[in-house]
């Protein structure tokens, strides 16, 4: 009987769809042209032609030489880099997927809409679960809009290669479905009844 509660306590508090919470933020000084790839692997989140781009070098179009003004998270934000030749697709990659919701911030003075697709396999593999559209919000980089990707399933990639047109890119984040959150703190809960009962 005690095994048996102690693995339905664990289960319930660490279901297997339930990718872990994350935020990537881009806060960082990138070096201009410099690759984000496994800079938040501990989050368990790569990225595949995909550039940082931080403020401060004095070179952006923007007042002081910056890049881009009002971002979430001031130091840095992100694009896809693409030259048509080797590299003609971005992807970010989740080790351990996302269910269901992704949120994000875009800037897209492109004056075109852009596509953002979830697919179930690595690098924009197997089946597409979903879409977002990002429209033109600006005509610089000042204007940042929050949105979110809904879809069927969990992904393990999203495939940026739309938003190569100019689109920038900030404080991308996934969290627990509320069902899987309250699995975890039921089972959290009923790990600590337990212990404490054979205390």
């Amino acid at each position: 009987m005690k095994l048996a509660t102690l693995a339905l306590a664990l289960g319930l508090a660490s279901p297997a769809f339930a990718a872990s919470p994350f935020l990537v933020d881009f806060e960082k000084t990138w070096d201009y042209g410099q690759t984000v790839d496994n800079f938040y692997a501990a989050q368990g989140v790569s990225f595949v032609n995909v550039v940082g781009l931080s403020n401060g070098d004095g070179l952006g179009g923007l007042a002081g030489g910056d890049y881009y003004a009002g971002a979430p998270s001031p130091l840095g934000v992100a694009y896809a880099q693409l030259d048509g030749v080797t590299n003609t697709a971005a992807y970010m990659n989740v080790a351990g997927g996302v269910d269901g919701l992704l949120n994000f911030y875009f800037s897209n003075p492109t004056g075109a809409s852009v596509e953002i697709k979830a697919y179930s396999g690595l690098n924009g593999t197997g089946s597409l679960l979903g879409s977002v559209t990002l429209a033109a919000n600006g005509t610089d980089y000042t204007t940042w809009t929050s949105t979110s990707l809904s879809f069927s399933g969990t992904a393990l990639s999203f495939d940026l290669t739309g938003t190569a047109a100019g689109v920038a890119l900030d404080n991308i984040s996934a969290v627990p479905e509320p069902s899987s959150l309250a699995l975890m703190v039921g089972g959290a809960a009923l790990l600590l009844a337990r212990r404490r009962r054979v205390d």
